[in-house]
């Protein structure tokens, strides 16, 4: 399989998938993507993590969230994540 066909795997698979979003209570620009298939990783405990809500695949993508970067992510480690930053955060807003 060439490198074009691999990207071209990647953007679907990551694309495709529902993931529950996690937002980190001290520091809510810290967010974690898990696949809704996948069990959510101990370390995303009530007291330090909150439950966001569902990404679908149809929903628009947070800034900071990159559907490669989450489908290696997953790939390697079962979650993906990522930071909001403010300015991001006023491109989208």
């Amino acid at each position: 399989m060439t490198s074009v066909q691999q990207l071209a795997l990647a953007r679907s698979s990551a694309r495709d998938c529902t993931y529950n979003l996690f937002r980190n209570k001290q520091l809510p620009a810290i967010l974690c993507a898990v696949p809704e298939d996948r069990p959510v990783p101990k370390f995303l405990d009530a007291g330090q993590w909150t439950f966001e809500r569902p990404l679908r695949p149809s929903n628009v993508r947070p800034p900071g969230f990159h559907d490669r970067a989450a489908y290696a992510g997953v790939r390697y480690n079962g979650f993906y994540l990522f930071q909001v930053t403010a300015t991001q955060e006023k491109m989208a807003g």
